[in-house]
């Protein structure tokens, strides 16, 4: 028996899936052939998932902690027990301090549109809080919305059209992979390739690398803007007719000519005057911001820098950063009018000071393991050490993130529950059918809450609608999506129609240089080049891997472990060679890890990946020495811009 699935992890490619089942048991999974992106592919992080639905290794009983936290003490509890004692310590948490000291803590671990969202019902009828998306995007995403009113770009399935191609900050192969196919199809066709990072990926191999130093893509962005100005190769028209502020970018990009921005960047000059060339030789031309190069201190205003280079040449929207705009009933999905108080979201960066400050004295974690993958490690775990809080954590494995709650509930794959999932890159909407039954007791996201609510005696139809009716309702009000329900399920996805690459949601209706909102806001009301410097010697780089979804694999990936790659010159200096056991540290803390010596990273850079859990690595991550920083655009992470100092 083959069922339609789709992916819900925090992934751009959103594949839709053709899941193969006999006796009840998944026997192999394919890619959706028929799906314009997904073409029959899979990526072998999923293949890995689907061998350990099954696991030993999975949740199958509520918990309850006996320990100390952190030790993973346990004891099996019934789904009566576990409801009820989370129930008295909601109403014990509303009646003695607010309603806003109970939280949801969830950053999208599962993308699907009922999982995410059908929790915020039961949130919103008891006013808690929710956390902000605050930790991937927020901060390209708020510096898009200042610019051109909304993030969404280039359409997906017109890449292999496209004649140049820039990835700028994207490990495509590893993060992206339908998407390099896309640029491969280009490529065939004789597109022009460049590929702009810090460090050489897999996806450099693809065209042209330029290894620039983190952190100052605005300048380079603002060079290139300069060159074409300097030279007379920006459309004039367009820009009278489209675009707010030019004069105002003139005189900033001024400021960086070719000489000076092969100083600031490390770039050789005449790359730089190259491919600021081909943006009008070449057309169509397509930029793909990745989302980790944002996540840096001046991650909005290189991303509203590189945003402009199309748009220059007269492009409309010639980026893609997130794709995923929808038209969706939001309000209806979340249920937002059973809150009877303004909503109250909170920023996970600012975790530990809400928990010292008593501000959050219940958390319910779904979709996160935030004991991996919040920076700033220490401050996190010994907030929740010294807090009183009382933490409930839906998911599959004991996590990190498990070990220090006090209730463990344990949740479905996206095999075993239904659910609708959009994507950040491409304008498809998949179905998910459950493909086997449940393990164990566990429950989805949407039957977690509402056994929590009917426990909790509340009384609204919504906590209790149907997901079949939720997603039929959400078609039937959509104009984007081309398919009613009926359609969806026999299909397995639909097309979403186009969004118009010419209209702009900003106040003045066009693509805004010059942004009054930004300087309201007390941002810069131009984009300018904002250096980031450190106190210590060494810029950390913490990117994904290929074989983890940023911590939702490593226990199923037992062959690789943590380590720092860093460049020959810099070896040299410090005297370390390949499987040396070197130390970083910051103000943070420290990690002590074997070191690869590469040139694959510059000069005064180190990288070591992200996503692997600490209580299977000796009790650290490199999340413990990571900046905690909230940038001024959308209070974004700035992962990016953490410095250490080395210790041979």
């Amino acid at each position: 028996m083959n069922i339609i699935s789709a992916c819900t992890r925090d992934c751009y490619d959103g594949c839709s899936l053709i899941t193969r089942v006999r006796n009840g048991v998944i026997v192999g999974i394919d890619g959706n052939k028929s799906h314009l992106i997904t073409q029959g592919i899979i990526c072998p992080r999923l293949k890995l998932f689907i061998k350990n639905v099954l696991s030993e290794k999975r949740l199958r009983t509520p918990l309850r902690i006996t320990g100390k936290r952190g030790t993973g003490s346990f004891e099996i509890i019934s789904w009566d027990t576990a409801l009820h004692e989370i129930t008295d310590r909601i109403k014990e948490t509303m009646r003695k301090y607010s309603s806003s000291a109970v939280a949801l803590y969830d950053t999208g671990g599962n993308n699907g549109l009922l999982s995410r969202n059908f929790p915020l019902r039961f949130i919103n009828s008891i006013n808690g809080s929710v956390a902000d998306d605050t930790i991937c995007s927020a901060a390209g995403g708020a510096a898009l919305d200042y610019t051109f009113g909304s993030s969404y770009g280039y359409p997906a399935e017109h890449i292999p059209n496209a004649k140049l191609i820039v990835l700028w900050g994207v490990n495509s192969k590893w993060t992206n992979m339908h998407g390099a196919m896309l640029v491969q199809k280009a490529k065939k066709k004789g597109a022009s390739i460049w590929i702009i990072d810090p460090i050489r990926t897999a996806t450099a191999e693809m065209g042209r690398h330029l290894q620039i130093k983190p952190g100052t893509d605005a300048a380079l962005a603002l060079t290139m803007i300069n060159h074409l100005i300097e030279n007379r190769m920006h459309d004039e028209e367009f820009i009278s007719r489209y675009m707010l502020g030019f004069e105002n970018l003139v005189e900033i990009a001024r400021k960086y000519d070719i000489h000076r921005s092969s100083e600031i960047t490390g770039l050789d000059a005449n790359d730089i005057v190259e491919l600021a060339t081909e943006f009008i030789t070449l057309r169509p031309c397509v930029i793909h911001i990745g989302m980790g190069l944002q996540r840096q201190r001046n991650g909005g205003e290189m991303v509203r820098a590189i945003s402009l280079i199309p748009s220059i040449v007269g492009q409309h929207r010639g980026f893609i950063y997130s794709n995923d705009a929808n038209d969706f009933d939001m309000d209806y999905l979340t249920a937002a009018h059973l809150r009877t108080l303004p909503e109250n979201k909170f920023n996970p960066l600012e975790l530990p000071r809400l928990l010292k400050e008593k501000r959050i004295r219940l958390l319910i974690v779904i979709n996160s393991n935030p004991l991996v993958t919040l920076p700033n490690q220490n401050a996190v775990r010994n907030a929740l050490r010294e807090s009183e809080v009382f933490i409930v954590t839906h998911d599959l494995f004991m996590t990190d993130t498990v070990d220090y709650s006090d209730i463990v509930i344990p949740a479905t794959s996206l095999f075993e529950h239904f659910d609708i999932v959009l994507s950040n890159f491409h304008d498809y909407l998949n179905l998910n059918e459950p493909a086997i039954s449940r393990v164990g007791e566990s429950k989805s996201n949407v039957d977690f809450f509402k056994a929590l609510a009917r426990t909790f005696g509340l009384g609204n139809k919504e906590l209790f609608e149907k997901e079949g009716s939720i997603v039929a309702h959400l078609l039937k009000t959509s104009k984007r999506v081309e398919a009613d329900f009926i359609s969806l399920r026999r299909r397995g996805f639909a097309k979403m129609a186009p969004l118009p690459l010419d209209n702009y949601q900003t106040p003045s209706g066009m693509i805004e240089i010059y942004s009054e909102r930004a300087f309201k806001d007390g941002l810069s009301a131009v984009p300018d080049h904002v250096p980031v410097r450190g106190t210590e010697p060494y810029q950390l780089l913490s990117p994904c891997t290929l074989e983890m979804n940023h911590s939702s694999y490593h226990h199923l990936t037992p062959n690789i472990s943590p380590k720092v790659l860093i460049n020959p010159d810099d070896a040299a200096i410090l005297g370390i060679n390949d499987g040396t056991k070197i130390t970083l540290e910051n103000q943070q803390g420290s990690i002590i890890l074997p070191a690869e010596v590469t040139d694959r990273v510059p000069q005064g850079v180190v990288v070591s990946h992200t996503g692997f859990w600490p209580k299977l690595s000796n009790g650290k991550n490199i999340n413990f020495l990571t900046s905690d920083y909230a940038q001024r655009y959308g209070s974004g992470s700035a992962y990016q811009s953490t410095f250490v100092r080395i210790i041979p």
